[in-house]
């Protein structure tokens, strides 16, 4: 019976609040863990120029699926309040309304689940002076029009020993005999 109710004392304080590592969310099915970490480095590639502004914002919405259903399974995980932040401080400088809205949602869900945390504040304060709709940043428009008109190329010309014969069979050395 004490070895029950000891093993029973520490399962309790052994739970933890946490995702587990090796649990998975989203459509993506990846962990906290992973969505952590892809908002850490969407931040960088956007603002690198490697990412276009739409590429950051498909591959946003896609953390954005996994860290909401990642806080309806574990709303107490020590790591959704930075992570949120994170998610609306992104959205934030993408441009557009949609953006802004998905800004606002995590802002939101941070002050309102985490409100006495550092997180929550900055979530309340974002809120409270408002969450501007961010404009195409001009060096987007630069790199779709390079990605859409390719930049001239010379191609060399094919040399004559290596063009088919018009009859379809081994080509023609230039002396007239045939090259196996």
């Amino acid at each position: 019976m004490k070895t029950l109710a000891l093993v029973l004392l520490v399962l309790t304080l052994g739970a933890s609040n946490d995702a587990p590592a090796d649990q998975y969310f989203g459509r993506l099915k990846v962990s906290a863990l992973r969505v952590r970490y892809e908002i850490m480095q969407l931040r960088p590639r956007y603002e690198t120029h490697t990412l276009l502004p739409e590429q950051a914002a498909h591959l946003l919405d896609l953390d954005e699926d996994a860290f909401y259903a990642w806080a309806a399974a574990y709303p107490k995980d020590s790591w959704l309040a930075s992570t949120g932040f994170m998610l609306a401080k992104l959205y934030a400088e993408l441009p557009g309304t949609a953006a802004r809205d998905d800004a606002v949602r995590a802002y939101t869900y941070v002050k309102t689940h985490f409100p006495s945390t550092s997180y929550g504040k900055q979530s309340a304060a974002a809120l409270h002076h408002g969450v501007a709709v961010a404009a195409d940043p001009a060096w987007a428009a630069a790199m779709r029009a390079a990605a859409v008109t390719p930049s001239p190329s010379a191609s060399p010309a094919p040399s004559p020993s290596a063009a088919p014969s018009a009859s379809g069979g081994p080509s023609a050395s230039p002396r007239g005999s045939a090259v196996p």
